[in-house]
């Protein structure tokens, strides 16, 4: 099967593999009443797999940004929140912070531009359901109760949706990587990476980031492009990104992978970047059509595309969903819960004993064994072992972050600026 069953959302023209409602705090002084309101739907859940949620991002950001710090913060709200596996959301508001600015109200000027950080009306101008409540004019508890009737009519609404069938060329998957060991290099990302080149051929999307993580296999990166504007792009991340990393070794001391890394017989970062970007895919016939940066909307045209964005697992996820990914499919060998706050996160290793001992956190192993007892190509266990499940999740059964409450979502208040 080559298609999956997702929610079709009309007036936004897209599909949705998920039918959450999101409470979004619009700066991180109303996370306890976003958290509050939250509370009263914890246990609510509705689908066949009762896979769709009251879902809450709670962060540490929304007051005080500058110049391309804001932009940033702003989009990454912004994605999130348009994200096409949201139904609806509801923003919990200070009043007095940078995205805190209310509705506009009847025979007010509706023109919005980027800069004017209107996340209310940007959200109305995305087509997506968006419900507002001010803690400064409504007071904590009277707040708490607006809050909890805006959701539950959403809910409500939101219960009435089915699942239709879905074409991949209107799915975007994003893939990552973390807590690598050398399993991951050697045998996992190369299994997502024929998954990847699977999938694009399909007609799907795909985006990749962390792009601290490909330094050293710059080579690679380059070799799956071709149009010269993306080249270009491309070649000025990579020398920014020389600067950025010359810069943590010189102040922070930050020269080598991750003590886990290293512990489990990675040795240098390179090292590490050759493995990583295997999981964007083998096919020389696939090229990588345009580098974007943090948070930017993803184009739901099929093929490759690289977001630029930090290393750390929760940000470099943060960044693909908001760029409008619907799931992420996530290497590891020695193991992480890491999820997503409105996307499945598939967690895929190759390492036996890892998943063995974090079966409850780790949605697939790569059985390497079969290679060898087999003679099956890494190739074909991909295919065979990832493509179905991935389908699978689409259409509603939840991964293991989701059984596990993974509500993940961070803000990167600085990144560099393509």
């Amino acid at each position: 099967m080559d298609k999956c069953l997702a929610y079709y959302r009309e007036k936004r023209k897209v599909y949705g593999v998920r039918n959450h409602v999101l409470i979004l705090p619009t700066t991180f002084c109303v996370n306890n009443v976003a958290y509050r309101i939250w509370s009263h739907f914890a246990e609510e859940k509705w689908g066949e797999y009762e896979e769709n949620k009251v879902v809450l991002a709670s962060h540490d950001a929304g007051c005080c940004h500058v110049g391309f710090d804001r932009e940033v913060a702003f989009r990454t709200f912004l994605g999130v929140a348009s994200n096409p596996n949201v139904y609806g959301v509801l923003l919990v508001s200070l009043g007095c912070g940078q995205f805190c600015k209310p509705p506009l109200k009847p025979g007010e000027d509706k023109k919005v531009n980027l800069m004017s950080f209107e996340l209310y009306d940007r959200l109305v101008k995305r087509g997506v359901k968006v419900k507002w409540v001010n803690v400064q004019e409504a007071g904590f508890e009277k707040a708490v109760k607006i809050g909890v009737k805006h959701v539950e009519r959403m809910i409500k609404e939101a219960r009435k949706l089915e699942r239709v069938e879905c074409p991949l060329d209107k799915i975007v998957i994003g893939v990552g990587n973390g807590a690598s060991d050398p399993t991951s290099g050697l045998f996992a990302n190369p299994a997502v990476g024929h998954l990847v080149d699977y999938f694009i051929e399909k007609g799907g999307t795909v985006v990749f980031s962390q792009s601290t993580e490909v330094l050293g296999a710059e080579e690679y990166l380059f070799s799956k492009v071709r149009r010269e504007k993306t080249k270009l792009k491309l070649k000025r991340l990579l020398e920014t990104l020389i600067v950025f990393k010359e810069g943590l070794e010189e102040y922070l001391g930050v020269s080598d992978p991750t003590p886990g890394n290293i512990e489990s017989g990675i040795s240098t970062l390179a090292e590490k970047s050759l493995g990583t970007v295997l999981k964007i895919g083998h096919s020389r016939k696939i090229e990588i059509k345009d580098v974007l940066s943090f948070a930017e909307k993803v184009p739901r045209n099929g093929g490759l595309y690289f977001m630029d964005g930090p290393g750390e697992d929760l940000l470099a996820i943060t960044g693909i969903v908001a760029g409008g990914a619907h799931a992420v499919i996530f290497t590891t060998g020695l193991g992480t819960p890491i999820g997503s706050v409105v996307a499945p996160v598939i967690k895929v290793t190759a390492n036996k004993e890892t998943f063995t001992k974090l079966a409850d956190i780790i949605d697939v192993y790569i059985p390497v064994e079969k290679i060898f007892e087999e003679k099956m190509t890494l190739k074909e266990l991909a295919v065979k072992v990832l493509y179905d499940y991935l389908l699978k999740i689409l259409s509603g059964e939840p991964c293991k972050a989701e059984k596990l409450g993974q509500m993940d979502f961070g803000v990167r208040e600085y990144w560099m600026k393509l």
